[in-house]
């Protein structure tokens, strides 16, 4: 269906001109509509649960790193939809029961890790979108000037908002998680060593 709509919408764009602009215009605006449909469910959760504030921190700190960072994709749009709404929806439930039982340290610690983690690989390039180098040294200067500003924003809100400081650090981690499942010689180490066993 959103590619049917994609279509309609690139042909009047494209106003009879070439066949390969057509295709791009029609890809452009899937990507365009998907994005739109996946950040107004989830601001839409967010305002149904009544915690709106934890999902624009979550979009705030996920979308433009995830963007920059690579990692796992999902095959269709409707996949994509589902895993983004499920892991916000995750990650609200695991803040608002742990934010206030764990120790301060332990977030700093789940920061560091993840942070670190991003910093040193991304990105990480899902072999269906290669890239290259060019693009890929702007990919990590932009994930890690991203990531620095919510390393502090997250260390401000520590002492301010623990709930948000929460929603970030666990959104920092996520981002680390999709890029570790793509990443698969680290994937499989991390599996078959076992993180515990290390």
């Amino acid at each position: 269906m959103l590619n049917k709509v994609s279509s309609k919408l690139a042909k009047r764009i494209a106003d009879g001109s070439e066949r390969r602009k057509e295709a791009v215009y029609t890809y452009g605006i899937e990507i365009i509509l998907s994005t739109m449909i996946g950040i107004s469910s989830i601001l839409i959760v967010s305002g149904l649960l009544h915690e709106f504030k934890l999902g624009v921190i979550f979009l705030l700190v996920f979308a433009p790193l995830r963007v920059f960072t690579g990692g796992y994709h999902a095959v269709t749009y409707f996949r994509c939809f589902l895993i983004s709404n499920i892991s916000y929806l995750f990650l609200l439930l695991f803040n608002n029961i742990i934010y206030t039982k764990l120790p301060l340290e332990i977030w700093l610690i789940l920061l560091v890790l993840s942070s670190y983690y991003i910093a040193i690989h991304a990105p990480v390039v899902n072999e269906n979108q290669p890239i290259g180098e060019n693009k890929k040294s702007r990919c990590k200067i932009m994930a890690r000037n991203i990531l620095n500003i919510n390393v502090f924003a997250a260390l401000f809100l520590s002492v301010v908002d623990k709930e948000i400081m929460g929603m970030m650090v666990l959104s920092i981690c996520l981002v680390a998680v999709f890029m570790l499942i793509t990443d698969k010689p680290k994937f499989l180490l991390y599996t078959k060593k076992g993180v515990i066993g290390l």
